[in-house]
């Protein structure tokens, strides 16, 4: 297990504190999602550039079928380097949770809790966004997802068709937290959406992948 002080506060650079984080948690654990600011638009500059560096394909437009069928409109790139600005923003965030998940008795997440999936996603403006949908189960414990620039509704909901919306602050310099399976005991994998796609979005996507390098 990776050693946590407990008092660990994010890089300056960034908004939040431990306090923050730890009443963001507890609103997950509540509400099966959160947000709170995370960094200050002069650093959302800086990992858009590291964004901008990076090769994107376009997603699949459809994914799943029949009644699972889920419709997205994104450009996509997985292929971040170990030296990228990205990942070392990655490791402070996931260090700074798994600090803040320990504040509570148990803790929120797994000791083993690492982000080692990683995702970039634009969104142009108009775009269609992403429907409703769960996150694959291998991803557990806690998705985090840090908005870089772009307005969307990013919204937590009951089922596919949308029912029960409940929408969270989701724009430039935004951390978002989802509940995973795993976190605080339970099994619960929250169908999600982003709709009206205002500007140009750039998304990074942190998960913990249990079953890395197992086939799928």
């Amino acid at each position: 297990m990776q050693s946590i002080d407990p008092q660990t506060d994010l890089p300056k650079h960034l908004l939040c504190d431990h306090r923050a984080l730890v009443g963001a948690l507890a609103r997950v654990q509540q509400e099966d999602g959160a947000s709170l600011p995370l960094l200050e638009q002069a650093a959302c500059g800086q990992y858009l550039k590291a964004c901008d560096a990076l090769s994107y394909r376009p997603a699949r437009p459809v994914v799943g079928s029949g009644d699972k069928e889920v419709h997205q409109d994104f450009a996509v790139c997985m292929d971040i380097a170990a030296t990228s600005p990205l990942r070392t923003l990655a490791t402070q965030l996931q260090a700074a949770l798994l600090a803040a998940a320990f504040e509570s008795h148990p803790p929120l997440l797994d000791s083993r809790f690492h982000f080692n999936d990683f995702i970039v996603q634009a969104y142009p403006r108009n775009s269609r966004g992403i429907t409703p949908h769960v996150d694959h189960i291998r991803y557990q414990g806690l998705v985090a997802i840090i908005v870089f620039s772009g307005q969307g509704d990013f919204a937590l909901c009951d089922d596919r068709s949308g029912r029960n919306t409940r929408h969270l602050p989701a724009g430039p310099g935004d951390l978002l937290l989802m509940r995973a399976p795993g976190f605080a005991a339970s099994t619960k994998r929250p169908f999600h959406q982003l709709t009206n796609v205002r500007s140009d979005r750039v998304i990074l996507g942190l998960r913990w992948d249990t079953r890395e390098g197992e086939p799928w």
